[in-house]
C-alpha cells in the first residue's frame, strides 16, 4: 500500500472522531450564505429532494496531505464555475449513494473505486438553489494515482493542502454574485485565486473540525 504512515494515521484518527460524533449541522451553520437559515432539524423537513453524493478524497503530494477539489465549467445553470468535490446525481442503476460518489468520481476525474479507502460518510445537507440533497464521503488514495479528467465536466483541479482548512487566514467573508444575479455576503475559503463557498466550504469546514486537534 502506498499511502504513508502519516495518512494512515490521519485517517484512522479522523475515523474514530467521526464514529463518536460528526460535527455536523453546527459545522455547516458556520459557513451558511447571508440570508440563508439551517434549523438543526431542517432536513426532517424537505420533501421531492433529487439525491447525490460526492467523495472528498486525502492525497499525498510533495510529503503534504491535500484534499481534490473539482472546479466547474462556466454555464448557464446555478453551480456555474463554482468548486465542489467530485460527485453528483444519483442515477437509476445506482444501489445507494456510496455507490453514486464511487460512480462519478471514477466519471469526473478518473479515480476508481480500488484506487479509494473509505474513512467514513460525512453529515449530508441540502442545497435549496438546486433541491439537491447531498451525501458526502471522506476517502483517500491508497496509492499514487493519474487523473483522467473529464473536461466536458470538470474545468480544473484545484489541491487543497489540509494543514491550512482550519488556518483563520483563508476564511473570509466574501463578496459573491449568486446565480439569481443578487449579490450575497458569504462565508469561504479563500484559495490563492479560488473562493470556495456554499455547500462545499460546509463539508470543508466539518472535515476541519474532524481534524482539529491533529
Amino acid at each position: 500500500m502506498y499511502a504513508s504512515t502519516q495518512l494512515q494515521q490521519l485517517a484512522a484518527s479522523i475515523k474514530a472522531r467521526a464514529a463518536e460524533e460528526l460535527p455536523g449541522i453546527k459545522a455547516h451553520q458556520a459557513m451558511l450564505p447571508e440570508g440563508r437559515s439551517m434549523p438543526d432539524d431542517y432536513l426532517n423537513k424537505i420533501k421531492n429532494y433529487k439525491q447525490s453524493a460526492v467523495f472528498a478524497l486525502l492525497f499525498e503530494e510533495e510529503e503534504s496531505i491535500h484534499l481534490l477539489l473539482t472546479q466547474r465549467h462556466e454555464y448557464e445553470g446555478k453551480h456555474s464555475g463554482q468548486i465542489s468535490f467530485p460527485g453528483g446525481k444519483m442515477e437509476a442503476g445506482d444501489t445507494d449513494l456510496l455507490h453514486t460518489a464511487y460512480r462519478e468520481t471514477q466519471e469526473e476525474v478518473g479515480i476508481s473505486k480500488t484506487q479509494i479507502e473509505l474513512i467514513t460518510a460525512l453529515s449530508p445537507l441540502y442545497i435549496p438553489v438546486s433541491n439537491f440533497y447531498v451525501q458526502p464521503y471522506l476517502g483517500y488514495l491508497q496509492q499514487p494515482t493519474a487523473l483522467s479528467i473529464n473536461t466536458r465536466e470538470v474545468k480544473n483541479i484545484i489541491k487543497f493542502p489540509v494543514q491550512q482548512i482550519n488556518n483563520p487566514a483563508i476564511q473570509k467573508i466574501k463578496k459573491i454574485a449568486a446565480s439569481s444575479g443578487v449579490t450575497l455576503s458569504v462565508p469561504a475559503f479563500e484559495l490563492d485565486e479560488h473562493t470556495v463557498w456554499g455547500a462545499t466550504a460546509m463539508m470543508l469546514k466539518e472535515i476541519g473540525e474532524l481534524i482539529k486537534y491533529q
